[in-house]
């Protein structure tokens, strides 16, 4: 499985003012409905998700439960982005990038702060690192600037994905939001779009990160394709090695 990665903007306090007085208060979803004009049909669904994360196992760690929910709910609320395996978390173990990554013990109620926090992702199905608006900025920043921080951008983001990355900054940038990261939470089929899957509203993921994927996809099956024939190119497209 490969990682199918989603950046939904929110803000620290949100974390408890959006999603865990949501998840203490069943009647919490009506009031962010009318506050961010969500439909009957994803209300429905916004209060069947939070529903489900006050059943979360004490025992689960954090990013595997509340951050991954909290990534669910958040694209029930504002716009997202999708990027097929561009994670920041594959940074985290650089001294370097886990100075942009904020810990989410000190942002969460006190009755969870006894959970396991590992602020990235660990696994499939789960929410990852958490970057404040602060930190995207001095991001931004430094990639200008900074070669070692470019050199690990460029290479976790590849193949086109900066850009999307930097999309999903900048649009959190502009409302002084943070942006936090979660695995499979939409997970597009990428030879037919139309069988994508979500956890939250779809309609409110930018198509764009989708999109690239697809194209990615279709190379490598016309590469596969091609490597069939008693001749094929000498040439192999490098999203291969990239979503194979």
């Amino acid at each position: 499985m490969g990682w199918d990665i989603t950046y939904h903007p929110v803000s620290p306090a949100e974390i408890q003012s959006l999603y865990f007085r949501g998840v203490e208060d069943p009647d919490h979803y009506l009031r962010l409905a009318e506050q961010f004009g969500v439909d009957d049909f994803y209300a429905e669904q916004l209060r069947s998700r939070f529903a489900e994360a006050r059943g979360l196992e004490d025992s689960l760690p954090f990013n595997k439960g509340h951050a991954f929910y909290l990534a669910i709910v958040s694209g029930f609320l504002r716009k997202h982005h999708y990027i097929r395996g561009g994670a920041f978390s594959f940074l985290a173990d650089n001294p370097v990038f886990s100075s942009y990554i904020s810990d989410l013990r000190p942002l969460v109620p006190e009755q969870f702060q006894d959970l396991q926090f590992d602020n990235r992702l660990t696994e499939n199905y789960c929410g990852g690192v958490f970057i404040s608006f602060e930190s995207l900025k001095r991001l931004r920043s430094d990639y200008e600037s900074d070669a070692e921080v470019r050199q690990g951008l460029d290479e976790v983001f590849s193949h086109g994905r900066l850009e999307l990355f930097w999309r999903s900054v900048d649009a959190a940038v502009a409302e002084e939001l943070g942006l936090p990261e979660a695995a499979e939470v939409v997970e597009p089929f990428p030879l037919d779009l139309n069988r994508t899957r979500s956890l939250t509203n779809l309609f409110n993921c930018h198509p764009d990160g989708a999109l690239l994927y697809a194209e990615a996809a279709a190379q490598q099956l016309a590469a596969a394709v091609a490597a069939s024939e008693p001749h094929p190119p000498k040439k192999r497209s490098m999203w291969s090695r990239l979503f194979g």
